[in-house]
């Protein structure tokens, strides 16, 4: 499977903040790591542990490297009472995320899924092309600018890894979906895959200069008339339309129902796919319309739509029993929270 920064923490880019306050920022150091966050304006903090998962501490230095991406970009977006409330929500969902994490790479490290050195240098490479960065000196300029490092992303590629092998184990190969639940799905949802007519088209405009409607006409007919015989649609226009009005257009434009003229309207929803429409006379002039495509079906038929419907169905299947068995993991585990999330105290570093 492709692997990318997107796929890897669901954000855009390199850009983690989102991926917290989703429950999904990456993962940090291995378990035992002490590494300091630095120390805040008012002084140096000692690292300790804010919480035990069976025989794996968390610290404050992961809590604190893991949850400045985030925080930096909460300041940056949001002022007052909001950065307030999304601070407490991302120091809240912040600790739980950590130890979900190191229950899971628990089970992976027990049955064996951890990946190869290959693997992770394989997926960090894939990172770096995905980021446009030529080499380790550019892709550390980046990740420097979210607050990160290769040591972290490192680290997180190789739980990420471990954890979706434990996943499709646990969880993916599990999960059946019927085609009767998809077609349910798609006749009990009819409201989702509504849509509005559209048609595509190619169009010619040949102006009508004073006192020459008929040749003008003329003209058009006769442009009409080549289409119809087969000729090249962009050679037609190149040789009859009006290059000065921008009217005209050898590619093919998307139209809706309400957007044009009423007569170009209908001559566009009025023909098949492949069709020529008869002149349509406007103020502008003689109009040639041919018919790319015509959508006019008011619902999304079921063919259209079972991929998505399949991959929304197999999500919210995998979440709801992603949630239970984490709680089974945690009703079987040891896990005690030495501080309270609302006391962290994740501060935003500068990069």
């Amino acid at each position: 499977m492709r692997r990318t920064v997107r796929g890897v923490w669901r954000g855009a880019g390199l850009t983690l903040a989102a991926a917290l306050l989703t429950g999904t920022l990456p993962a940090q150091a291995a378990s035992g790591a002490s590494q300091s966050a630095g120390p805040p304006a008012g002084g140096m903090v000692l690292d300790r542990v804010v919480a035990v998962v069976n025989d794996e501490a968390v610290t404050l230095s992961e809590i604190q490297e893991e949850g400045q991406p985030v925080v930096r970009r909460i300041f940056q977006d949001f002022v007052g009472e909001e950065r307030e409330r999304r601070l407490e929500d991302a120091q809240k969902r912040l600790l739980d995320d950590l130890i979900d994490r190191r229950l899971m790479s628990q089970v992976a490290k027990r049955e064996g899924m951890l990946p190869s050195a290959a693997e992770i240098a394989g997926a960090i490479e894939e990172l770096k092309r995905n980021n446009n960065a030529a080499d380790d000196a550019q892709f550390r300029t980046l990740l420097k600018a979210e607050g990160l490092t290769l040591e972290q992303v490192r680290r997180t590629v190789e739980e990420r890894l471990a954890i979706g092998r434990l996943l499709a184990r646990q969880i993916r190969s599990t999960i059946i979906l019927s085609e009767d639940e998809l077609v349910q799905s798609y006749q009990s949802h009819q409201e989702k895959y509504k849509r509005e007519p559209l048609a595509k088209i190619r169009h010619i405009l040949i102006p009508v200069p004073p006192g020459g409607d008929e040749a003008s006409r003329a003209r058009a007919e006769e442009a009409r008339a080549k289409i119809q015989a087969g000729a090249d649609f962009a050679e037609v226009a190149r040789q009859y339309a009006d290059s000065t009005s921008g009217a005209s257009s050898n590619e093919p434009m998307t139209i809706h129902r309400g957007e044009l003229a009423p007569e170009i309207e209908a001559a566009a929803f009025g023909q098949p796919p492949g069709g020529v429409s008869p002149l349509v006379r406007t103020e502008a002039g003689w109009h040639v319309i041919k018919v790319e495509r015509v959508q006019t079906e008011p619902v999304a038929s079921y063919a259209e739509v079972r991929d998505s419907i399949r991959d929304q169905l197999f999500q919210e299947k995998f979440e709801a029993k992603r949630k239970d068995w984490l709680a089974s993991l945690r009703s079987r585990a040891f896990i005690q929270v030495l501080v309270q999330p609302e006391d962290l105290g994740v501060e935003a570093k500068k990069p």
